[in-house]
């Protein structure tokens, strides 16, 4: 298993190194990863298509080649597409797609998160956890906010490489694990 997430943390890396340094570009790539990961998941037809080993990959490629396209995804990365499907690596689609994404996060130095609160709360109170988040990552971060009232209070911050849990349900369960009751 440790190869294959080897494997999967090369194909992100080449998929970001042929991708243009801008980030419309980067992001393009990412979209199209996603789509390509919810297609392979949740499509037979397309799953059948990128591992039926009976499909040329001309064919293959010319499908991925016409969605690109209308994605906006620079042709540069449609040669390491071309290597994956020709190792047959596209079930690890998904795992290509949230290692690019730190990939990504590393290039531009800007952090995807999400900012998970117990209840709806002021932009000012978002803004002075964002920027204490910004403050121990040492690089931007784009916050996307969302709620779970079963953290009480507090919240939780989470990215692809680490999470924050401030929120008072934590707290609580820790209280309750130390005073032997659970």
């Amino acid at each position: 298993m440790k190869r294959n997430k080897d494997l999967a943390r090369k194909l992100a890396r080449a998929l970001a190194k042929k991708s243009p340094k801008d980030k419309e570009s980067l992001l393009a790539v990412g979209e199209f990863l996603s789509i390509l990961a919810v297609l392979y998941r949740k499509s037979t037809e397309a799953k059948h298509l990128f591992v039926n080993p009976f499909v040329p990959k001309e064919k293959k490629l010319e499908v991925l080649r016409e969605l690109a396209k209308r994605m906006g995804v620079p042709d540069e990365v449609l040669e390491v597409f071309g290597y994956i499907l020709e190792i047959n690596a596209f079930p690890m689609i998904s795992e290509i797609k949230r290692l690019y994404d730190h990939e990504v996060e590393r290039i531009m130095r800007v952090s995807k998160g999400e900012l998970l609160l117990a209840s709806e709360v002021d932009d000012e109170v978002v803004e002075k956890i964002a920027s204490s988040i910004k403050e121990i990552l040492k690089r931007d971060i784009d916050i996307e906010v969302s709620y779970d009232p079963s953290l009480i209070g507090g919240f939780v911050f989470k990215t692809s490489g680490f999470v924050i849990d401030a929120s008072v349900k934590r707290q609580l369960g820790k209280l309750l694990t130390v005073g032997g009751r659970i």
